[in-house]
């Protein structure tokens, strides 16, 4: 039998308000937002396991559950519905699931946007560095770039990119765009960073085979008046060549939460 009332080790951090509690099926931590982070520790809870679970963080006001199931876990899918949850979130190994337990409830960090870095990388003579996609089919240009990684900071992901793509080892200098997009894949939204880079390296020599046909310096007027490129990535090339960018800063974040954090100032 499910007891709340009786935990077997809690913890409670005043900094941070957040608690954690310890039962014989689940972990709990509670979290700022009023809400409950279960962790289901026995794989062999029923119905009404969960639904007295639910009843009592009713009891104790507060307003969302969230249980997150590794993909080992996905049997518990139909249990978790049947008692109220609903989709959340969704990587490949796991799947989170929030219930509401007063109307309206708000829910935190559910994404709204993917997010990805253009990169303009720019040798001495003036030249570009550009990218043929697989995808093109042996049309056109483009600038290198792609998805930021989960926990990845903006600098690294344009450093890696274009050595992915290209080759080139380049080191992040500012910021020079910003753009969003809406819809983007899968009904979210797309913030899209335009990174400058200055290169160190200058021979060419593609990582990623599998996504990138050819790569090259260009001159940029050339590739801003051909027509069979990117007229996005023209635009982009014909604007902020010359612009000044967000550089980086110098600033202590605080320790909580941990990870990695950037800020980019004029």
């Amino acid at each position: 039998m499910l007891c709340m009332l009786f935990p077997r080790a809690s913890w409670h951090n005043n900094r941070t308000k957040r608690s954690l509690v310890m039962l014989d099926r689940f972990t709990i931590h509670f979290n700022p937002f009023n809400g409950a982070e279960v962790t289901i520790e026995q794989l062999s809870i029923g119905l009404s396991d969960i639904e007295t679970l639910l009843d009592d963080l009713r009891r104790q006001n507060k307003a969302l559950v969230w249980v997150t199931l590794p993909i080992a876990h996905a049997h518990l899918v139909p249990l978790l519905t049947r008692a109220g949850f609903v989709f959340h979130l969704c990587t490949e190994q796991a799947l989170t699931l929030i219930c509401r337990l007063q109307p309206n409830a708000y829910a935190p960090f559910s994404p709204t946007h993917t997010a990805g870095v253009g990169t303009l990388v720019q040798r001495e003579n003036g030249d570009v560095l550009l990218v043929r996609e697989r995808i093109m089919n042996g049309v056109g240009l483009k600038l290198p770039g792609g998805y930021i990684d989960m926990g990845e900071q903006v600098l690294h992901a344009a450093e890696r990119e274009v050595f992915e793509e290209t080759g080139i080892q380049a080191t992040f200098t500012d910021i020079v765009g910003f753009v969003t997009k809406y819809p983007h894949q899968y009904e979210k939204g797309n913030f899209f960073i335009v990174c400058r880079l200055k290169p160190s390296t200058f021979e060419i020599n593609v990582q990623d085979t599998d996504e990138i046909d050819f790569a090259c310096w260009v001159n940029p007027e050339t590739f801003i008046n051909d027509e069979t490129s990117s007229r996005f990535h023209r635009h982009i090339v014909a604007h902020c060549l010359n612009t000044l960018g967000l550089k980086t800063a110098d600033y202590e974040f605080e320790p909580y939460p941990p990870g990695d954090k950037e800020m980019f100032l004029l």
